[in-house]
């Protein structure tokens, strides 16, 4: 029998390799963790186009204090965006909702509490639809799961109910409060042409979103582009004509 016996450098070596091997699958693992939004089979997160055209998307609202300012930037600037509401918000402030359909905008869903089991998604879904529906005529046609999180069965579910799961390319990372030049600056690093860009009007305090948005746009429409809703990207969008 062969006994191989091995040095404490050797063992050393060994351990160390170990460790790296442990670590490198974590880290991995935690990767593999994090929505990874180009890779979501079945969501839409951009369009197919060469035009100079984005949609901006704004989630956590409606919020009594942020939402107002920033729908008056975006009347300001003639543009026009994409709202992804909780419903819970939207319940206590349906006059902002109504604002949101008066001046153009398009409704999103992003859950009723954005905190729930995954088991009552659905139920989450629909009561902020409901919501939606009372105080505007209109029902919700995205869905944006909160922090973007989607299982593939919870995947054809949505698509079942009637709905298209929405995610984004572009994240201005707003939720992190970074500052106001940050959230530019992750704007424009990273915009193309159809383009989702994913920002904040509620959840938390949003001044540093506020603050940044008038600039973004400026930035945007200097380099040639146009926003739209989501539902006007997707009929631009080449591989779905």
């Amino acid at each position: 029998m062969f006994i191989y016996v091995l040095s404490r450098r050797k063992l050393i070596i060994t351990f160390l390799l170990l460790i790296i091997t442990i670590g490198l699958f974590s880290l991995s693992q935690h990767m593999l963790s994090i929505p990874s939004l180009v890779r979501t089979p079945g969501t839409y997160y951009m369009s197919h186009t060469q035009e100079k055209v984005v949609a901006l998307t704004f989630d956590d609202g409606p919020d009594p204090i942020d939402t107002p300012d920033v729908l008056n930037i975006l009347k300001a600037k003639k543009v026009r965006a994409t709202f992804f509401v909780l419903g819970k918000a939207a319940q206590e402030n349906p006059y902002l909702l109504k604002r949101l359909i008066n001046e153009g905008h398009e409704i999103g869903n992003h859950s009723f509490t954005h905190n729930y089991p995954q088991s009552k998604f659905m139920v989450e879904m629909s009561q902020t639809d409901q919501v939606v529906f009372e105080a505007t005529g209109s029902h919700t046609y995205f869905y944006r799961p909160p922090r973007g999180l989607v299982t593939k069965t919870q995947l054809e579910t949505i698509k079942q109910n009637g709905h298209i799961v929405a995610l984004w390319s572009v994240d201005s990372k707003d939720w992190r409060n970074p500052g106001v030049k940050q959230i530019v600056d992750n704007v424009m690093r990273d915009v193309f042409p159809g383009a989702i860009i994913l920002m904040h009007d509620g959840g938390y305090q949003r001044s540093q979103t506020v603050k940044s948005l008038g600039t973004i746009l400026d930035s945007l429409q200097n380099l040639g582009y146009r926003f739209v809703t989501l539902s006007e990207l997707k009929s631009l969008d080449s591989e779905m004509k």
